[in-house]
Parts: C-alpha cells; sequence; structure tokens
C-alpha cells in the first residue's frame, strides 16, 4: 500500500509546484505595471539623494555632437534642497537649509541669499543658462515619479544584470516607443528603455534613442542620437547630512543683491512675418475648428501647460486683456500642452477664465515649432504674425496689441512702468 500512496503524494507534489510556477508567471508584473511601482516609489519618497550622468549625442549628414550633464538632487523634510546641474553651459547650486535659501553660479563664482520667509516680490526673469542644469537636477524626482503617466502600456524585456559601480546590479527592463506615449510629436519616434533594479524598484539606467529634425528655415533636415542616463547614486527615505543643505561660499564668490537678467534667448522658431501655420484646434469637449476660420479678426494665441508656473501666473493678466478687448474684435485662444486636457479644464474652469482653450495632442506645437512656454503669439486680421515671444512681460504684449489699430490704443502702457514678466 506503500508505493501507491508514495507515487499519489509525488503526483500532488508536481500537481502543486505546477500550479505555483503556473500562478507565478501569470501574476509577474508587466512592463507598465513596473513602471508605475517604480513611480510610486519615487513619489512617496519622504527624503531622497539622486545623482545622475546624461550623455546627449545627436548625428546627421552633417555634424556629429556630444554633449554631458552631471546632476544632483537632494530633498528632506523641513524644507531642506540641494540641487546642482554642470553642463557645457555652465554649472549651478541652489540649497536650502530651510531658513536661508543660495543660488550659485559655479563658473562666474557669484551667488544670492535671502531668507525662506522672504516674499518680496521680484520680477521673473529667464534662466541663466547655467541655472538650465540646476533647474533639471530639481525635476529629476519629479520626472521619475510621474514616469508611467505618460504611457498607455510598456513592454516587459528579459532580466538582465548590469555593472554599476563596480557591482551587478539584477534588473528588469521595460521597454517603450512613440506609439505607447499617451502625447507624442509626430516630428520625434522614440525608444526608450529603462533599467530597474529588482531590490530597490529604482532606476539605475535609462536610454531614449530617437530620430526627428532640425529646422532650418522652411527645411527640415533629418537628425537621430541617443540620450544615456545613468543613475550612480538612487537614496530613497535613508538619513541625510545636514552638511548636504548648507552652502559655504568660496572665498572668491561675490555676493550679489540679484543676478543679471540675461537676454531672451529661449528655444523656439519665431514666426514674425509670416503666415501662421495653418492647424485644427481640439476643444476640451472633442470640437474641432480651424484656426484659420478665425481670418478677418486679429488673434492673440498663447501655449501654456497647468505644470508651467510662469504660464499660470500669466493667466490673470490674459483674462484682464481679455475683458478689454472682447468688444473690439480681438479673439484670445490658448493651447495647452498638458498630458491630460482635463488637467487644463479643470484649471481655467476654477479661474472662471471666459476664452476658448484648444488641447494639443503634439501636433500643433510641432506645426508651430513650439520648445518653450508660454510662448505668445499676435496674428492680424490678415493671418500674419506680428508678434511671437517665450515668456513675454505684460506691457511688451500690450504695446504690440495697440499697434494693431486706433480702437486698441487704450492698452498701450502708460509711463515708464516696468514690464511685468509671465
Amino acid at each position: 500500500m506503500r508505493r501507491p500512496i508514495t507515487c499519489g503524494l509525488l503526483l500532488l507534489t508536481f500537481l502543486g509546484c505546477a500550479f505555483g510556477q503556473s500562478k507565478s508567471s501569470s501574476t509577474a508584473p508587466t512592463g507598465l505595471e513596473l513602471l508605475q511601482q517604480v513611480s510610486r516609489h519615487y513619489a512617496e519618497a519622504k527624503s531622497y539623494r539622486i545623482e545622475s550622468v546624461e550623455e546627449t549625442t545627436t548625428t546627421s549628414d552633417f555634424e556629429h555632437n556630444w554633449q554631458k550633464m552631471i546632476l544632483t538632487a537632494a530633498e528632506a523634510e523641513g524644507n531642506r534642497y540641494y540641487y546642482e546641474g554642470r553642463s557645457n553651459a555652465g554649472g549651478a547650486v541652489r540649497v536650502s537649509d530651510g531658513h536661508m535659501i543660495w543660488n550659485y553660479h559655479i563658473d562666474e563664482h557669484t551667488y544670492t541669499r535671502k531668507e525662506t520667509s522672504d516674499n518680496s516680490a521680484a520680477p521673473q526673469q529667464p534662466l541663466n543658462w547655467a541655472e538650465m542644469a540646476s533647474l533639471r537636477a530639481q525635476n529629476i524626482r519629479k520626472g521619475l515619479s510621474e514616469l508611467a503617466s505618460h504611457f498607455n502600456s510598456a513592454e516587459r524585456l528579459p532580466d538582465t544584470k548590469l555593472a554599476l559601480n563596480g557591482h551587478e546590479v539584477p534588473c528588469y527592463v521595460v521597454r517603450v516607443t512613440s506609439s505607447d506615449r499617451k502625447r507624442s510629436l509626430p516630428s520625434r519616434r522614440s525608444e526608450e528603455t529603462f533599467w530597474v533594479d529588482k531590490v530597490h524598484r529604482t532606476i539605475v539606467k535609462s536610454l531614449d534613442e530617437f530620430h526627428t529634425y532640425m529646422p532650418s528655415g522652411s527645411a527640415r533636415i533629418p537628425m537621430e542620437g541617443e540620450v544615456k542616463t545613468a543613475y550612480s547614486v538612487v537614496e530613497l527615505d535613508t538619513p541625510l547630512p545636514d552638511s548636504l543643505f548648507t552652502f559655504t561660499p568660496p572665498a572668491d564668490a561675490k555676493l550679489l543683491q540679484s543676478f543679471p537678467n540675461p537676454l531672451n534667448n529661449a528655444a523656439g522658431t519665431d514666426l514674425s512675418g509670416q503666415t501662421v501655420p495653418t492647424v485644427t484646434l481640439k476643444s476640451a469637449d472633442g470640437k474641432l475648428v480651424s484656426l484659420d476660420s478665425f481670418r478677418g479678426k486679429p488673434v492673440l494665441l498663447d501655449f501654456w501647460a497647468t505644470w508651467c508656473p510662469p504660464c499660470v501666473k500669466g493667466l490673470p493678466q490674459l483674462a484682464q486683456i481679455y475683458q478689454e478687448t472682447k468688444d473690439k474684435g480681438l479673439v484670445l485662444l490658448t493651447v495647452d500642452t498638458d498630458e491630460d486636457a482635463k488637467n487644463a479644464a479643470d484649471l481655467l474652469a476654477k479661474g472662471s477664465y471666459p476664452w476658448q482653450n484648444f488641447h494639443d495632442s503634439g501636433d500643433v506645437s510641432d506645426a508651430f515649432g513650439v520648445n518653450g512656454i508660454p510662448r505668445t503669439l499676435l496674428i492680424d486680421a490678415n493671418g500674419k504674425v506680428v508678434f511671437d515671444k517665450i515668456n513675454c512681460g505684460d506691457s511688451e504684449l500690450r504695446a504690440q496689441i495697440a499697434k494693431l489699430g486706433p480702437e486698441y490704443a487704450s492698452l498701450e502702457p502708460k509711463g515708464e512702468g516696468v514690464s511685468t514678466k509671465r
């Protein structure tokens, strides 16, 4: 009788193992689920320190370019933070110990400081090129915590081991393409791969391979490239030293009241003097409107997003202009570049902003060559762009509207008032 029992036990054991393997296999996370787990991990961290090296290579038939950016970012409770970025445009550091904020331009050996309680309204101005990298550092955690929200799907590739800091790290591998994105630009096709630390659920490496074009007048020059990012340090919810959040200026550093206002060289195609592109706009309720349908009236067109502080800050100024011009013939239109159209619709509804807003899925920005926001265009009744600028001031915009005709003369700024930057 022992033999049948033994066989029965073996059979049950085999079936149990097979069932366990099947169950484990069926519950293995998908590529998108892995990205969602990673995003939650970064979003829920109370403190963090991240260090990365980003290398960008671009190639065309007549050019080969390589750039590197080194970023360090850390945050802890008590409004303490440290952001440092170094690139070919220079380096900058922004530090807060919870009471004092320092901004240091590394290559210029200059810095500013102010108390965190100082709420004096300093006029906004374009960032110094050196500060672009430190701003990237400031947004590292945000970008990683929102990573999964950009995609509808993702492909899980075979697991692997990745060499990092002299040892091998077991990793999950996830790949996404342009077709997986919720919002993609027609002019940019990409394939991105993420290596996820199996133990810590953090990204240790990413690779973005893309095909795009470089605008040159009316021509489009094909270009391809890759962005390779290695995360040498990722510490989430680990104790951070207080010394990280203090700043001791170098002996040769000069304290300034404020940094000089750099020239506004924000990237973007200036369409001034050209006929406005023919595009179809899509409202939040799905209604399609051709921009050409407004021909015969001047149009103020503003590209913005809810995640862009200068954009949101400028909405009340646009509202005032709208009230002053709605009976004079000027049409005010805004185009949001948010991932989700509902975000913009909700914000505009909350502020009771009455003008028409349209959501851009990528094709409108592509047609206008929008590489920076807030971007404001003023289009005359004949469809000609008479003004096109990124981050323009309220006074400057009013002065341009006043040039449209005598009916808008009342918008001309009075005196030498300071231009309020958006």
